[in-house]
């Protein structure tokens, strides 16, 4: 139990007011041999009343008799009773399980404070590893990740100076000079930021100016002590469009790396210093479009940031493939000695048919780099996020 949690716990549960079990025990296992510092368990639960405004979940742990705050994130009414969406964090050893019984407590406060920081302007976002700025315009368009301050690396700024750090998904229609991205969503679609206990969710969704055809959704999912981002975006063919590009998982940033690494088929690592000849080997031997994970490192500096490929999915409204052409994974040499990563989808021009649809689901992770092993922690958090904790509600 974290001291925050307990902090919470205190300030906020009433001790002498009568608790309401609601008949639920939870039981999280971890079966992948791999310690979990702290994860996220989310689940639903059943129940036949819905909760009072005064009302909270509280998990009590039946070994060691810590409590902590249940986030409920949605409510949804079913035809007999509710369905609750819940989250909370955990700790695990390699292979422990945990059973935590819920019951109901009245708070002694109209607000519960959370975990992230969210400015006031809503621009940033900030946990103990990082603050994430989002972009923004003269039009109030924006809302893209701008550039990440790493906290534990002297305030290191990660950035690409004339343009917005996170690049993704992106296009170009045939015959136009420019990229077109959620940047260019215009003020009307949506961009919603929603706070709760221990993630803040931004979304974005809509269609922009110059592009109609294609529907695009996105969202950031921030959470509270974990050192990355999820990210989640789908691209919607809305009707038939030429494109001569489309690309999607597109990181840019200025001159703040040394390195990259990226996994290969048969899961050993490849790496590659990113400011020498050396790089010039992806000319000829590209990575795959579904590699698992591509990171830029600074050997020098010790901090690294990286993209865990969570998801990567083609099919289309039919249950079919989408178009692609020679699909690869690219590090791209920029101006004012720049350096990025993006998933080429298509980079020639061709015809992509009404239900067309690109989807990904990405984990943007701070590291701190090894000695030995450089993406370490990389390896770490791309074996715990594909083998998800088992949870059990009953």
């Amino acid at each position: 139990m974290t001291a925050w949690n307990k902090f919470l716990f205190l300030l906020f549960l009433c001790s002498a007011c009568n608790t309401a079990p609601i008949s639920k025990v939870i039981t999280v296992s971890e079966t992948a041999g791999l310690a979990r510092e702290i994860e996220y368990v989310s689940a639903v639960l059943s129940v036949e009343e819905r909760l009072k405004e005064n009302e909270i979940i509280v998990a009590t742990d039946q070994e060691s008799g810590e409590s902590f705050l249940i986030q409920v994130s949605e409510t949804l009414k079913q035809n007999k009773g509710f369905e609750l969406s819940i989250l909370f964090p955990i700790n695990l050893a390699a292979n422990q399980t945990k059973t935590f019984e819920l019951r109901i407590e009245q708070k002694m406060s109209e607000a519960l404070p959370v975990q992230l920081m969210l400015s006031e302007n809503q621009l940033s976002v900030e946990n103990k590893y990082y603050q994430v700025y989002f972009s923004e315009s003269d039009d109030q368009r924006g809302g893209q990740v701008n550039g990440i301050r790493l906290k534990n690396f002297n305030n290191q700024l990660l950035k690409r100076g004339h343009i917005a750090m996170h690049w993704a998904p992106n296009f170009s229609k045939r015959d136009s000079e420019n990229y077109f991205n959620l940047e260019d969503l215009p003020p009307s679609s949506a961009n919603v930021i929603e706070r709760e206990q221990y993630r803040v969710l931004k979304k974005r969704s809509g269609i922009t100016d110059s592009v109609p055809e294609i529907q695009i959704k996105a969202q950031y999912e921030f959470l509270a002590d974990l050192p990355y981002v999820i990210f989640e975006s789908t691209m919607t063919m809305k009707d038939e469009v030429i494109l001569d590009l489309l690309r999607n998982d597109e990181m840019t940033m200025d001159s703040l790396f040394t390195h990259v690494a990226y996994s290969k088929k048969d899961g050993s690592t490849h790496r590659l210093k990113l400011y020498d000849k050396e790089l010039d080997f992806l000319e000829k031997n590209p990575i795959d479009d579904d590699a698992e994970w591509v990171a830029f490192y600074n050997q020098d500096k010790r901090y690294g940031f990286g993209s865990i490929r969570l998801a990567y999915d083609i099919t289309n409204l039919e249950g079919g493939k989408s178009p692609t052409y020679k699909p690869y994974t690219k590090i791209s040499k920029a101006s004012s000695n720049g350096r990025y990563w993006n998933r080429v989808i298509s980079d020639t021009i061709q015809t992509f048919a009404k239900g067309s649809k690109y989807y990904e689901k990405n984990a943007y992770l701070i590291f701190e780099v090894d000695q030995e092993i450089p993406e370490k922690e990389v390896l770490h958090f791309n074996a715990s996020l594909r083998s998800p904790l088992k949870v059990k509600v009953q």
